[in-house]
């Protein structure tokens, strides 16, 4: 080589080298990917917030409009309605909302009076609501069955929230939704409800005693019913599902938001809330239907009488979570 000549220039990677970058390119992705996904659960879960803000605020002028706060449904399903009921049977709380959250031409297709309204039914019971869907445990489900008892072979449109209904009496060593969810009534006329029932042999007032009662059962709540304070009660909750029955539905999640007095939407404070799992092969963990929670890790969004949205930890005490569903029962529990 000419003294006056350079070296040629090499202009690829040696092995080792790519290797080397890979690995890194690789290690910056596994930091990164984390990161993404927490940001990408922490919008969703804002959404989720908002959106049990937006049902705070209906409830509220719920109350205003027409004086009292909404009423969960006289009983499971709506095939055939009650006119001595407003909005007959199975129409809960989350129909009764519909015109305060912009929604009010969904609700007037029917009101559920009568057989004569069944078509008319199914068309609400297949349309889904955005709003009643949280985006961290899945996007708009709609269930369809052949027809059966709840008749979803037009659709049943799912939801993720429900309103909260506690113990009257509650019993840390028996933990049970019987008799303070059903009250000796699941289907059939909830006027049977008898004015006293028994718990561990002892005689009690019968009577729902969250902020959403049972529709025929007593009298809708008012705010000034809420002798907890309307900031210590709570309303409405993320409800508790099987993660592998998300886009099937379940007999707790069957017929959805236009469900009545059931556990599609309501839930018991009665039973510790926690987090969405698997479905087990063998024994459920009890009352898994009738529980609130959530697909978020740390707890589930609540929201309070008085509009606030919170998170409640799982593993909050049971007797404190209880005392938050009752609007009456003088045990004063402040949240966040």
């Amino acid at each position: 080589m000419h003294p006056s000549q350079s070296p040629k220039r090499r202009l690829a990677f040696t092995l080792v080298e790519l290797l080397v970058v890979i690995a890194i390119i690789g290690v910056l992705i596994a930091l990164l990917l984390p990161a993404v996904q927490a940001a990408r659960e922490s919008a969703r879960r804002t959404q989720c917030v908002n959106q049990l803000k937006q049902m705070g605020i209906a409830l509220l002028n719920h109350e205003n409009a027409l004086g009292e706060f909404p009423t969960g449904g006289s009983e499971p399903w709506h095939d055939q309605g009650d006119e001595t009921v407003s909005f007959g049977k199975g129409y809960g709380w989350m129909v009764q909302i519909l015109p305060f959250v912009e929604n009010a031409q969904l609700q007037n297709i029917s009101k559920g009076y009568g057989e004569g309204d069944r078509e008319l039914d199914q068309i609400v019971r297949g349309t889904p609501v955005s709003l009643y869907f949280c985006p961290s445990r899945r996007g708009i489900v709609v269930r369809s069955t052949a027809a059966s008892a709840e008749d979803c072979s037009q659709g049943c449109a799912l939801n993720d929230y429900a309103a909260a209904t506690p113990a009257n009496v509650l019993s840390i060593n028996n933990q049970t939704h019987e008799p303070w969810f059903w009250q000796g009534v699941a289907h059939g006329d909830p006027l049977r409800i008898r004015s006293e029932l028994r718990f561990e042999g002892v005689i009690y007032p019968s009577g729902y005693e969250g902020v959403v009662t049972r529709t025929g059962v007593g009298e809708p709540s008012k705010s000034k019913d809420i002798t907890d304070g309307l900031s210590n009660t709570m309303v409405i909750g993320e409800k508790r599902v099987y993660i592998d029955r998300y886009e099937l539905g379940d007999w707790h999640d069957d017929i959805g938001w236009t469900d009545g007095w059931d556990p599609d939407i309501m839930r018991y404070t009665g039973y510790e809330p926690g987090p969405d799992i698997v479905q087990p092969p063998r024994a459920a963990p009890p009352g898994y239907g009738f529980r609130f929670g959530a697909s978020h890790a740390a707890g589930f969004n609540a929201t309070f009488a008085d509009g606030h949205v919170t998170l409640i930890q799982y593993d909050i005490d049971l007797v404190v979570f209880n005392a938050l569903g009752n609007r009456k029962d003088g045990r004063v529990v402040e949240m966040p």
